[in-house]
């Protein structure tokens, strides 16, 4: 691109580069397991809390675990699910009778601006908790009230600790332009919106549906902050596939509390609130978080062995199937001159195995190749209008793309151009 950029999502970057060369994929693999753990550990137990029953927040949880796998990956946006469940926990826990609970909330806001772009969500719940607070308490008095200047103080201190990262306060314009570039984010499948004709859609639907029948059917008076979060992160799920998820992390808590209140209220003389209360007395006195450390020490044993614990024995490697796992070994033994023209899909991969001898021509950072260049690259892969100019405008010597890809039969009729290496995954052509 022939200029410098930050990613926005640096800190992330160190932690899984950190786990890489501790352990390799298994690092990552490590640590994207504890950080998902971590995320449904605080959802269960603040929705435990809210709903006080054991069976309403176990419940929920599952659903909601099963309602983010359709974006749950080792990528930079888990670390949003787990400071999404921390934001909310430290938003609930400001009231009347702790005004001085402000002070986490700009420190894991400092966190997640330098962590992943979607720190805006927390901007987002911030908002919606301050303005259902005042519709809770509609009055001149609130203004004044401690949970009110908590909630301000908090939140402005935050907004403010959002531009101490390395983009400084372009990180705003950066998000702000990626979000709202229509070509780009229909580009993009995870900003599509969910199919849900497909099963893996379907725990969102029973969280939604369960949650409008707890709210109909209590007899509590529903908060605004709740209302609203639900309406928000509803509205970004049907949206956006992305935010099921954090949909997900969100709404769980407040269906588990809506579900408990309404089961409660009709059947209040059931047998099974014995027992729920006899395995929820018993759980909790049962010392089972213990099991966790030792869990995970005994995987990062396991792994700093070298020991496999999948069904097939091959630990976690990178699938040479859909990846160019032994075209980059050949590259490395037959070195190749001038300008790359590589599959999007791996450019992540082909500049962990091939930078810094090799520079790729375009990845997933698509905020920071802009549309001009996007645009340019799909015109080459769907062989539209002057693809080939493109070619020649970036100086292009050579090309790894799928085997099947269409390039290859148009690069390979032309006299210019010759297949230097092929197997089943993939074909790099070069520029006689």
């Amino acid at each position: 691109m022939g200029f410098p950029s930050i990613p926005h999502e640096w800190l992330s970057q160190v932690l899984f580069a950190g786990a890489y060369d501790w352990l390799g994929l298994d690092g990552i693999v490590l640590i994207t397991s504890l950080i998902i753990m971590l995320t449904w550990s605080v959802v269960y137990y603040d929705a435990l809390r809210r709903s006080n029953s054991f069976f309403s927040s176990l419940l929920f949880t599952i659903l909601a675990v099963g309602a983010s796998q359709i974006h749950v990956l080792p990528r930079p946006h888990i670390f949003t699910y787990i400071l999404t469940a921390i934001w909310i926990v430290l938003l609930e826990r400001i009231d009347e009778h702790k005004p001085r609970t402000w002070w986490p909330l700009p420190l894991v806001m400092l966190l997640w601006v330098n962590l992943h772009g979607m720190f805006v969500i927390g901007i987002i719940i911030w908002g919606i908790y301050l303005t259902g607070d005042f519709l809770d308490h509609p009055s001149q008095a609130w203004f004044s009230s401690a949970k009110a200047k908590t909630l301000m103080i908090g939140g402005a201190l935050s907004l403010t600790t959002t531009f101490f990262s390395p983009s400084g306060p372009n990180i705003w314009m950066a998000i702000t332009s990626l979000g709202s570039n229509v070509y780009i984010t229909s580009k993009i499948p995870e900003y599509q919106s969910a199919n849900f004709h497909l099963p893996e859609t379907w725990p969102f639907i029973i969280i939604l549906l369960f949650v409008i029948i707890g709210f109909a059917r209590t007899t509590e008076k529903v908060s605004w902050i709740y209302i609203l979060l639900v309406v928000s992160f509803t509205g970004l799920a049907l949206y956006t596939s992305r935010m099921i998820p954090v949909f997900a992390i969100v709404v769980a808590p407040i269906a588990a509390k809506a579900f408990a209140s309404w089961i409660q209220n009709e059947y209040e003389q059931s047998r099974i609130f014995i027992i729920e209360k006899n395995i929820h007395k018993t759980n909790s006195s049962s010392n089972g978080l213990i099991w966790l450390p030792v869990l995970i020490l005994a995987v990062i044993i396991l792994f700093t062995s070298g020991k496999t614990i999948d069904s097939e024995n091959l630990g976690n490697v990178f699938d040479e199937r859909f990846f160019p796992v032994e075209a980059t070994i050949w590259l490395q033994h037959h070195p190749q001159r001038g300008h790359m023209f590589n599959e999007f899909d791996w450019g992540g991969y082909l500049l962990l195995e091939l930078w810094p001898a090799y520079q790729i021509f375009m990845d997933g950072h698509t905020h920071i190749y802009g549309e001009e260049m996007t645009r340019e690259y799909e015109k080459v892969t769907t062989m539209g209008k002057d693809w080939q100019y493109v070619l020649a405008k970036y100086d292009v010597a050579w090309v790894i793309v799928r085997a099947n890809a269409p390039l290859v039969r148009a690069l390979s009729a032309s006299d210019n151009w010759a297949i230097a290496y092929q197997d089943q995954t993939t074909i790099i052509l070069t520029k006689k």
